[in-house]
């Protein structure tokens, strides 16, 4: 039941009594209980339910039913209620009467008993004669009935039983006290009455205005200044010749008649000397203190007025002693208003004399005003005279006075301590009390401080004396002595002051500091002390700054230290601190604040600190407290970080920065995948201390430029470092600590550079470290291994950038994986790499985290920070980054380099950071880097992508090739499209206008869904364009109006989304109603043409992986399978749309995908191309040759250029694919080779790359699968990055008829304006060598020159020389360029046949190259000398052939012209397989000098006689079911035509015109008749077979070359033998 409070709690009480008892005694109870508690008391015990409470009142009730009506009730007791556990209870029934509640609280808090509630409540009450109760509710005017007071009170728990009962009897015995006080209250006031009335008739002779301010006075006590609790008499008699006091029993009352004075009589000269002599004097009153306190109303010691008794003779004969409690209204009260004592004061001041009215007169009155009242009653006019001239004479004066007065009867001595009230404290008071009670032989001491307005601090003592021991005081030395007690703390601090500082700037210090410690500082500490933490914190100037000091005292435990830290304003979070300290290996024994208040300024707050530190060295702290010092100023400041690895730097006397550095690698170690937390990895460097130093001290050897000197023998000292440290190894017995060991061991030996040792232009360390690692050299590090990374660390954020390559380049992006950025980096750089296949660079990638981005920041703020981590990133990377100036490689200043010159550092904007590359390039400026402002690309004087709309277009191209193989036109044919994005965002804004014929039935992104089921093309289009030219459009900002009926833009946070039927006819769905997440999942699976994706996320997965496997958690609900899909075409705009699986899924499900790095490569392409040209036009700036102006022109006016070339290239780059992936099935072993010995090379990791394995490739050829273009789109790119890294490092980019391809690389306006410097550009052979590699893998495949070195032993250099000529001597690129141009004008299929001849041919010649002219393979001698030739032989085919042979050839030319091919391009592809033979023409025309048709006409006229054109068209047709078939084809083929050259060039020797062609034919057949009769019948065979195999044509062949050398011989005579 819950607690009730206020009416309710009364109902509930009332249901609850009226339930359990009957009617009369249930309304008595309620009655009863409704007087027991108001509304204070449940307050009190509200927390209790009323079920308990009536349990207590039930109790109260039974208590009260009887008692002794001669004494109070008392019960203490334990009560029984879970509800009071620990709790003691008391009830008490005393019938009403004063201070009975006061009394009792005095017992309890004399106990020490914690007060927890009291409740007193009056009733009106009848009760029989044996005490019973009648009725609890008796009638007011009952005379039976009595006022009884009902109190419960709850403590503290009260001990055992004896101790309550102890309890129990000692409150009655306050109460009957209370009863006694109380019942002779009238009795007393007529005692005092008399007394009156005895003064009044003034026997005593005294002069009238004495008898009536005495008279005065007393009615003043009668009527409210005192609270008589006991009144008593005595008689002066003589006895034995001496007066004495005799008491007179009878006349007791109030506490004396309860506990009666033990005294018959007391002899006059007995008494104390202050009574004696008032008994001896003439005075009628004396006033004085009791020695007891009071047990009623207030506990203290009570006072005592004695008036002298006289007879009417006026002689003494006794005295009435009145005790009792002054009331609060005396203390209030002025002293001039008091009777009696307003005529003493007054004789105080008549007696000083001052004027009346002046500053002085009232200076007096103000002090007797609030000089302490019991002093003002018991001190004699002289006493007081004294005291109040001395105080007075203080005036204000920073001193310290001191006053004792006696009491007259022996029993107190008043003493007053006058100090400045500023260096009051309670230290000082409780020690001048300890001091009272020693001097003057006190047992108690009573105190009462006082302060007002004054500078000083009044503090009265009541010292209970036990002796008179006072008498021997000397109030001067006492005076002394509690004037060096009170001797104030600051006085000492002012000597040490104007010793530290001198006189001027001592007190200058003094003045603001001399009072700021507070008085916990001063008992703590001396000011010597004070002086040293002045010099600390004095220079403090804002609430960022701290001081800090590190001892150790000569009495503290082993490896117990003090540490004290001064901030100003606030106080410190100890939250915050001690895990500070924690992690600098200390565990903290204690703190201390203090709170500093210096004069006009801020206030300082001391943390002091006792510390032992936890690891098992000796701690020097003389050695270590510099380093400690500045540890600790560097995690306040967040210059570097608060965890366990900062017990390095006492455990192994470290500086910060070199901790940080360990830090660094461990934190690199956990990007690398490391399974041991930071934690571990910082206890094992703290647990292996000096294997930790020497690691240390390896890294300095290796990269300090003050350390590493070739001239001082590094390496040796290296070397010596790391068989020392391996040494230790070996005697670590934790596996774990080895590994973790040995992992820093091998990072430091690969790291190749570091910025630590680096100042910046303020002299100081940089703030980030960075360190260049050689990742191939570490073990685990996950694969791919980049060939260089930078580790970028600081408090602020990581960063890491991997380049897999010297020349490389790719994006930094912001990463939110703050666990595991560098898998993410590592896996967009293996992107990256195939991506840049088609650029200069290989792949980079980069990404940071920013690690204190605070929860409750903004947007903006999150931005700032983002970016400030990002400008430490950059410069972390340019730090050790090698520059170029004046055309010679500069290292960085403080960077010892264990590496070769690696000056090319190029980034680009990437996710988070768009906007940040003017930002970068500024950094670069700032550093003289020599790339400038081509260093990020991106930036406002470079091409705007957004603007160019680069990326879309690029993708575009890839969309418009899989629709063109389809038969479909985007251009010219409505498709339908559902996107993934915005119109605001840049690929799928620009994507989604590519075409006018788009109709987008559906899109979404993180915020909108968009379903428009039948759009019109045309308005949508201008509808789209409007909303991508609206600055941060979104879905919602789309007309209405221009949706189709049933469409609409819905909220991706609403619950559920309600379909049209014609959503639901558009998506291919039934429900009507679905979730926004379901409705995504729907549109992703809609039946549609196109999925263009343009946002950011991961949609697309295989039915193999889980969604954890994506990683891409924010979309795990909308995603779907590949296999799912119906759309006919995925476009990639955006990264990461599909996982590789997913494609690959979708593409064997009959989808046309390639992948993400292949659709927008056209992004990075424009980047490169950025990068190359502003590298080329920055060195003119550099010259003076160029203003930067014209070059930022320079640079718009060849946008669109470039952006040509960069279509150009995605063209075609996707060109290629779909070549590959249309011979793939015919030539599946080729690309399945090219698997294996890429693989087997090391240069490809199929699991890594999602390929195929050798069982699922077995099935795919079964099946006639092939690969996908996905599979096909990374091998095109692994292709070409390993073709570049070999030709790169041959001598081919150095040929000056190759480097002639460098001018495709720049638009037309700088190769017409700066040829020499294109042409010299410092990336020449990176240039060329991209150029040439993607221009020979996109025209003659992915295998071509895989196939060339295998088949004819040839370098890859021969290969790319041997492809150059044979491209320019037959003018493949012109007739590629026609074949391209057939787009949408023929099938598909009609260009891939198109394209493999050329291809075919262009292998076949570049074979017929590198077996022929491999030793003088120049390709400019080659092409001047084949070239025309060829030309020349080309244009006489048509003439050539003549009968069945003329037909055919024909026949296949008009073919292809009817299919709409170029007459010169039909012609070149049906004659291709004689243009191979043909290069022999050219060789023979070249070597001989003949003309061209007059060898021609030869070659035909023996081809006809032998038929060795029908032969070699069997050769090419024969399908090899083995590479080593294959390689017989070629060599048959290269065999053939070796032989017709060759016999062809014997016979032509007696050749002159094409008259004596037949002769010589003649005599030639005449001469080796028999063997062309045996090949003729050979011939014949071969022509009627059923079937053809490898070894018929290796056994004619073989028999041709008989009659080629029998030739040889002698043309003109038969064959013969040589005996």
């Amino acid at each position: 039941m819950e607690a009730i409070v206020g009416d309710e709690f009364f109902v509930d009480l009332e249901k609850q009594i009226n339930d359990q008892y009957p009617v009369p005694l249930a309304a008595q109870l309620f009655t009863f209980s409704c007087q027991v508690f108001d509304l204070h008391a449940l307050e009190e015990l509200g927390d209790l339910p009323a079920e308990k409470i009536l349990w207590f009142i039930r109790d109260f009730l039974v208590f009260a039913k009887k008692v002794d009506l001669n004494r109070p009730k008392v019960r203490v007791y334990y009560p029984e209620h879970d509800d009071c556990a620990g709790c003691t209870e008391i009830f008490i029934i005393q019938r009403d009467m004063p201070f009975m509640v006061d009394s009792v609280c005095i017992e309890l808090n004399r106990r020490g008993l914690n007060i927890q509630i009291i409740k007193s409540t009056i009733l009106n009450v009848s009760r029989d004669d044996d005490g019973t109760l009648v009725s609890a509710f008796a009638d007011k005017e009952d005379p039976l009935s009595c006022k009884e007071a009902l109190i419960f009170i709850r403590v503290d728990f009260h001990g055992s039983n004896e101790e309550q009962q102890e309890l129990e009897k000692n409150i009655v015995e306050v109460l009957c006290d209370v009863e006694a006080v109380t019942d002779d209250f009238l009795p007393m006031s007529h005692r005092l009455d008399e007394s009156i009335d005895e003064v009044k008739a003034n026997a005593m002779g005294l002069p009238l205005g004495e008898v009536e301010e005495l008279v005065g006075f007393l009615e003043w006590l009668r009527v409210d200044a005192f609270i008589l609790l006991g009144c008593t008499e005595y008689k002066l008699v003589e006895s034995d010749h001496a007066l004495k006091l005799e008491l007179s029993p009878e006349r007791q009352l109030g506490i004396f008649a309860r506990h009666p004075i033990d005294m018959s009589e007391t002899a006059i000269n007995d008494l104390s000397a202050g009574l004696h002599k008032f008994h001896e004097s003439s005075l009628p009153v004396a006033f004085t203190k009791s020695s007891l306190r009071s047990s009623v109303h207030r506990q203290a010691y009570s006072d005592y007025i004695v008036l002298k008794r006289y007879n009417s003779l006026g002689a003494v004969v006794g005295e009435s002693l009145f005790m009792g409690l002054y009331t609060s209204r005396v203390y209030t009260m002025s002293p001039f208003q008091m009777p009696l004592i307003r005529q003493r004061v007054q004789q105080v001041l008549n007696r000083v004399g001052f004027p009346k009215g002046s500053h002085d007169y009232k200076a007096m009155c103000q002090l007797i005003e609030i000089h302490p009242r019991e002093e003002l009653f018991n001190s004699s006019s002289e006493e007081l005279y004294q005291a109040l001239m001395a105080i007075w004479r203080i005036n204000e004066r920073r001193i310290v006075r001191f006053f004792m007065r006696v009491d007259p009867f022996e029993q107190f001595v008043n003493c007053l301590v006058y100090m400045p009230r500023d260096i009051y404290k309670t230290s000082i008071r409780e020690r001048i009390e300890a001091l009272l009670k020693q001097e003057l032989d006190a047992s108690e001491c009573e105190f009462i401080t006082y302060f007002s307005e004054s500078i000083l601090a009044r503090t009265q003592y009541v010292l209970r004396i036990n002796s008179n021991q006072y008498l021997k005081v000397d109030q001067k030395v006492l005076g002394q002595k509690i004037l060096e007690l009170t001797r104030d703390w600051n006085d000492d601090l002012t000597d040490a002051a104007v010793a530290q500082w001198g006189d001027k700037q001592g007190w200058q210090m003094l003045k603001r500091y001399g009072r700021a410690f507070p008085a916990s500082y001063q008992d703590h500490f001396g000011h010597s002390v004070a002086i040293e933490d002045i010099k600390l914190f004095h220079p403090l100037v804002n609430e960022k700054e701290i001081a800090v000091s590190f001892y150790q005292q000569t009495n503290d435990d082993h490896n117990v230290m003090h540490f004290r830290v001064f901030h100003i304003n606030s106080q410190l979070v100890l939250s915050g601190l001690v895990p500070m300290l924690e992690n600098l290996g200390f565990r903290v024994l204690g703190e201390h604040p203090y709170r500093i208040r210096p004069l006009e300024s801020d206030d300082v707050w001391l943390h002091d600190f006792s510390l032992q530190f936890g690891l098992d060295v000796d701690v020097d702290v003389s050695v270590v407290r510099a380093a400690f010092h500045e540890a600790f100023d560097a995690v306040w400041s967040g210059d570097t970080e608060s965890d366990s690895f900062n017990r390095l730097v006492v455990g192994a006397r470290l500086n910060w920065r070199t901790v940080a550095l360990l830090r660094l690698y461990a934190r690199y170690m956990k990007q690398l995948g490391s399974n041991f937390s930071q934690e571990f990895l910082a206890t094992t460097l703290a647990s292996n201390l000096e294997i930790t130093r020497n690691l240390v001290a390896l890294f300095h050897c290796f990269l300090d430029p003050k350390v590493a000197d070739q001239n001082r023998q590094e390496y040796g000292r290296a070397d010596k470092l790391n068989q020392k440290i391996i040494g230790a190894l070996d005697q670590v017995a934790n596996l774990n600590e080895d590994k973790v060991l040995r992992s820093y061991l091998q990072l430091i030996n690969a790291t190749k550079r570091t910025n630590f040792f680096q100042l910046d232009a303020n002299g100081e360390h940089k703030s980030c470290l960075s360190v260049k690692i050689a990742t191939q050299e570490l073990d685990d590090a996950p694969k791919p291994k980049p060939l260089y990374e930078i580790f970028v660390y600081s408090p602020r954020m990581e960063g890491v950038h991997l380049r897999l390559g010297k020349v490389a380049r790719g994006g930094l992006r912001w990463s939110d994986r703050l666990e595991d950025y560098r898998t993410e980096v590592l896996g967009l750089v293996k992107a990256q790499q195939v991506k840049n296949a088609v650029i200069v660079p290989t792949g980079a990638k980069g990404g940071f985290v920013s690690k204190r981005v605070d929860r409750k920041a903004t947007r903006e703020e999150v931005l700032q920070e983002g970016f400030a981590c990002y400008q430490q990133f950059i410069t972390g990377l340019l730090d050790i980054t090698d520059n170029i100036v004046d055309d010679k490689i500069v290292a960085p200043v403080g960077v010892v380099r264990r590496d070769d010159d690696d000056p090319y550092l190029v980034v680009a904007a990437d996710k988070g950071t768009a906007t940040f590359s003017d930002f970068a390039n500024k950094i670069s400026d700032a550093h003289n880097f020599w790339l400038g402002d081509a260093f990020a690309s991106g930036g406002s004087h470079g091409y705007d992508h957004k603007k160019m709309g680069i990326t879309a277009r690029g993708a575009w191209v890839s969309v418009q090739r899989h629709f063109c193989e389809q038969g479909l036109n985007t251009q010219t044919d409505d498709i339908t499209v559902v996107g993934i994005g915005d119109m605001a965002g840049d690929v799928f804004g620009n994507g989604m206008l590519m075409s006018e014929h788009i109709k987008l039935v559906a899109a979404f992104n993180h915020q909108h869904i968009f379903i428009d089921p039948t759009p019109d093309p045309a308005a949508s289009f201008v509808e789209r364009k409007r909303l991508f030219e609206l600055p941060r459009s979104t879905w919602e900002d789309y007309d209405p109006s221009l949706i189709s009926e049933g469409g609409g833009v819905y909220l991706r946070s609403a619950k559920s989304i309600k379909l049209s039927s014609q959503a639901q006819q558009c998506l291919g769905l039934t429900d009507e109603t679905l979730k926004p997440n379901e409705l995504v999942h729907a549109v992703l699976l809609a039946q549609v043409d196109l999925i263009w994706n343009g946002g950011i996320g991961t949609y697309v997965k295989a039915a193999s992986e889980n969604h954890q496997d994506v990683g891409d958690r924010a979309n795990d609900l909308v995603r779907v399978n590949g296999r799912d899909l119906r759309c006919r075409v995925f476009g990639e705009g955006g990264n990461l749309g599909m996982t590789q699986r997913g494609r690959i899924e979708f593409s064997l499900n009959g989808g046309a995908c390639n992948t993400d790095f292949i659709d927008n490569a056209a992004g990075v392409d424009c980047s490169d191309h950025e990068v190359n040209i502003k590298i080329l036009l920055n060195e003119l700036v550099r010259r003076g040759e160029l203003s930067t102006a014209e070059r930022n022109q320079l640079l718009e006016d060849t946008t669109d250029n470039v952006a040509q070339l960069v279509l150009h290239n995605n063209y075609r780059q996707t060109q290629s694919i779909s070549l590959a992936h249309y011979r793939c099935k015919s030539d599946f072993s080729e690309f399945w080779r090219f698997i294996l010995e890429r693989e087997s090379a090391g240069q490809l990791n199929r699991e890594l790359e999602y390929l195929p394995d050798e069982d699922v490739l077995l099935e795919r050829e079964k099946l006639s699968l092939g690969l996908t273009r996905p599979e096909l789109s990374i091998l095109v790119s692994y292709g070409k990055m390993l073709l570049k890294d070999t030709v790169l490092a041959s001598n081919v980019p150095e040929d000056p008829y190759v480097a002639k391809i460098i001018t495709t690389a720049f638009p037309d306006q700088l190769l017409k304006e700066y040829p020499s410097q294109v042409a010299h550009h410092s990336l020449r052979r990176e240039i060329i060598t991209n150029q040439i590699v993607n221009e020979m893998v996109n025209i003659m495949g992915l295998t071509f020159c895989q196939r060339q070195v295998a088949s004819t032993g040839a370098t890859v250099e021969e290969v790319v020389r041997a492809y150059v000529v044979v491209r320019d001597v037959l003018r493949l690129d012109r007739v590629w360029r026609q074949v391209e141009s057939l787009d949408y004008k023929v099938p598909s299929e009609v260009q891939f046949e198109l394209f493999h001849a050329l291809m075919r041919l262009g292998r076949r010649a570049s074979r017929w190259f590198l077996r022929n002219r491999r030793s003088c393979l120049d390709p400019h001698k080659e092409v001047k000398e084949f070239g025309p030739k060829l030309v020349e032989l080309q244009l006489l085919l048509p003439t050539l052939f003549s009968g069945q042979e003329a037909s055919g050839w024909m026949e296949e030319v008009d073919r292809m012209v009817g299919l709409n091919v170029q007459q010169n391009v039909a012609v070149l592809v049906a004659s291709s397989n004689f243009l191979y033979f043909g290069l022999g023409i050219a060789d023979i025309a070249v070597r001989t000098g003949k003309p061209v048709g007059l060898v021609l006409e030869l070659y035909h006229r023996m081809s006809s006689e032998l038929d060795l054109d029908w032969f070699a068209e069997q050769i090419v047709s024969l399908e090899p079911t083995t590479r080593w078939e294959d390689f017989a084809r070629e060599s048959f083929v290269d065999d053939l035509e070796n032989q017709r050259r060759t016999l062809a060039g014997i016979l032509l020797s007696d050749v002159e015109s094409v008259k004596d062609i037949d002769r010589v034919i003649d005599i030639w057949s005449e001469a080796q008749a028999p063997l062309i009769t045996r090949w003729g019948s050979m011939i014949e065979e071969l022509h009627t077979a059923p079937s053809r195999d490898f070894s018929m044509f290796s056994v004619a062949l073989r028999e041709l070359l008989d009659i080629v050398q029998a030739t040889e011989i002698r043309p003109d005579s038969p064959p013969f033998c040589l005996v």
